[in-house]
């Protein structure tokens, strides 16, 4: 196919000089007169121009295209990567309606705009100190992708027990138990108070998960201050920083998170 092309292109060139300058067909002499130069020069130029950028165009077409892709590759990879994310926060700004977790919601909206800007600013940070292809940057970038994950699976629990939680269900419970509880019967007193634990479990582990992803923004926070700092770094520093620690201990401790 890239022969076809270059084969056509060329005999193209070819056959529009004879064209032009054949005596027999539009006769065009340079140095005649002023039109017959100028359309003499023109076709010249044309032609030096098209059989240069033409000939490259078509013989290096395949690796322009294939750079090409690449990019757009590592573009949709990127923005895979925090797709899940974004749907998560998507669906729980719908859950604000529920005053109960309202101050959740908002603060992991907030929290999800800082990590953000965070990585944004990590990923500059790194390119001034490593290239890509480093393992130094692969290892830096594989601690920021877990503490990543660490935050999305923290957000995708919170949105998890807003969405199970009834909250009409637990406003009538309060209501009751705050107007008159006490005097219901035992049985009935007790499931009440049963059915309330229940809804407090959900509160309180949603208030755990909001603090534990503030905790890792101010991770973040920390490490980005110490790669600011940093003017040469070597594999063996990496380990040692203690913000990179402290996101290992962080990361260990998602064991403790249960859905």
């Amino acid at each position: 196919m890239k022969f076809v092309k270059l084969l056509f292109l060329n005999v193209f060139i070819i056959v529009l000089n004879i064209v032009v300058f054949s005596q027999g067909l539009l006769g065009i002499h340079i140095g005649k007169n002023v039109f017959s130069t100028i359309i003499g020069v023109t076709a010249i130029v044309f032609s030096v121009i098209a059989f240069i950028w033409g000939n490259i165009s078509i013989l290096f077409s395949n690796k322009r295209t294939s750079v090409i892709n690449n990019r757009k590759n590592n573009k949709d990879d990127v923005s895979d990567s925090g797709k899940a994310l974004a749907e998560n926060i998507s669906a729980l700004s719908k859950q604000w309606n529920k005053k109960t977790f309202r101050e959740s919601i908002n603060k992991t909206m907030e929290q999800y705009g800082k990590m953000k800007t965070r990585n944004k600013a990590v990923d500059t940070v790194l390119l001034q100190h490593f290239k890509p292809t480093e393992m130094s940057y692969s290892r830096f970038r594989n601690i920021i992708d877990s503490v990543n994950e660490l935050f999305n699976g923290n957000v995708e629990k919170i949105l998890n027990r807003i969405e199970v939680f009834d909250e009409s269900d637990y406003r009538v419970i309060i209501y009751k138990i705050k107007n008159g509880g006490d005097n219901l019967p035992e049985q009935e007193k007790q499931v009440l108070y049963d059915k309330l634990n229940i809804y407090l479990e959900h509160i309180n582990y949603v208030k755990e998960l909001v603090e534990a992803n503030e905790t890792i923004v101010l991770k973040m926070d920390k490490l980005l201050l110490e790669l600011s700092k940093l003017s040469a770094v070597d594999e063996s520093n990496i380990e040692n920083m203690s913000a990179i620690q402290d996101i290992n201990d962080l990361i260990d401790q998602t064991k403790f998170y249960k859905q």
